[in-house]
């Protein structure tokens, strides 16, 4: 949820370039468990479909917005 309201808060920003430091915090805060390689797996389709989430509620609201 945390990751969710960051990635919409950095986009409802203006400032896109967030995104990209909102996943390497999270990539960093995971390093430790990303060996296995299932994990690996999981956490890259936990993140896509989380961060495509949140773009998809912040279009919401720009559209609502306007």
């Amino acid at each position: 949820m945390l990751e969710r309201a960051a990635v919409a808060g950095t986009l409802l920003a203006g400032w896109p370039e967030g995104l990209a430091v909102v996943l390497a915090v999270k990539g960093l805060g995971r390093y430790a468990e990303l060996k296995a390689p299932a994990a690996a797996e999981r956490f890259i389709i936990g993140t896509l479909a989380s961060v495509l989430w949140a773009v998809a509620c912040v279009g919401v609201a720009v559209l609502l917005r306007s």
